[in-house]
């Protein structure tokens, strides 16, 4: 039976006294989240709920609340210094986002992702429940500063790509959040970055027309999803979305490789980060090698060579001084 996780960290305004709940709320979210300011015109004061679970370097934020506005300003972004990508998933209430001039309308349903090294306005008009999912922004990107988005992006519902994209985000963050389990944080963690790169980037699914790069997105999920699925292979991804192999391989061309080198490339990726953390120490590199499909630590020790120009074990070192 799989662990339940735990919160790494949980908090409630009820049994604060009203005339001190902003500055409590505010505090909370200085250790756990981000520096803001949070100010209310609720006549009974602000009323909030949040807890944190991490899934890996990814970060998942439930927030339950009454009309609240919460604020980063310039002054913040030197006290609380944070670069991240918050993705925010409504799911109950309206609200609004002002950043880098731009407002925007959010509703319950709509997904929007910014930067919160970017000053930022965000307020709710009632009661409200939302998920943020958080990853860093270096890692995220891998260090690609050209993609971090200089304004927020609001996932297209129009789109079937944008459908599906904040759809599978929103079921995945709630699942986890309402069932936090041990063994579902690595493919959590995977779908979340690669869902999060999407909507800021959709890179190569720009050629393509709708339909071809709805089923393009759903085959990258699926994927994430999946990565420590030994049985894992192009006939499998093509099965669970109802396609021909030669139809899946024709849309992973727009991706200039083929499934099976985009499968071994995010278990590569999977592995290199999984080296570098603290909850692998334990684990030896076999092990990790195994874990993400490798027939032999050899085969997987030769394959990360040529990828990141070091062997795993220089990798762990590294990350570990």
């Amino acid at each position: 039976m799989s662990t339940t996780l735990s919160p790494r960290a949980q908090a409630s305004t009820d049994q604060v006294p009203s005339s001190q709940r902003l500055a409590f709320w505010e505090s909370y979210n200085a250790s756990q989240l981000i520096g803001l300011t949070c100010s209310t015109y609720d006549p009974h004061g602000l009323r909030a709920q949040g807890r944190v679970f991490d899934a890996d370097d990814v970060a998942f934020t439930e927030i339950r609340g009454n009309q609240h506005v919460i604020e980063r300003t310039r002054s913040l972004l030197k006290t609380h210094p944070k670069d991240s990508i918050f993705a925010c998933i409504l799911l109950e209430g309206d609200a609004f986002l002002f950043q880098s001039g731009q407002c925007y309308t959010v509703r319950a349903g709509d997904v929007i992702v910014y930067s919160n090294a970017i000053p930022y306005l965000y307020g709710f008009t009632g009661d409200m429940r939302q998920i943020i999912v958080e990853v860093e922004a270096d890692r995220l990107f891998r260090g690609r500063r050209e993609m971090r988005p200089a304004a927020p992006i609001q996932v297209d519902n129009r789109l079937r790509t944008g459908r599906l994209l904040a759809n599978t985000l929103r079921t995945m963050a709630v699942d986890f959040v309402e069932r936090p389990h041990a063994d579902a944080v690595p493919g959590v963690a995977d779908q979340a970055r690669h869902l999060l790169r999407a909507a800021v980037d959709p890179g190569a699914a720009r050629e393509l027309n709708d339909m071809a790069a709805w089923r393009l997105l759903r085959a990258e999920a699926f994927i994430a999803e999946h990565l420590n699925d030994p049985a894992l292979d192009a006939e499998k991804v093509a099965r669970a979305l109802g396609l021909s192999v030669r139809q899946l391989h024709r849309l992973f061309a727009h991706r200039d490789r083929s499934v099976s080198q985009w499968i071994w490339d995010k278990r590569l990726e999977r592995a290199h980060q999984e080296l570098a953390g603290d909850g692998s120490r334990k684990l030896s590199i076999g092990d990790i090698a195994y874990r993400w499909g490798f027939a032999s630590q050899a085969h997987f020790s030769r394959a990360f060579r040529g990828r990141y120009g070091m062997t795993p074990m220089q990798h762990r070192r590294a990350g570990q001084a």
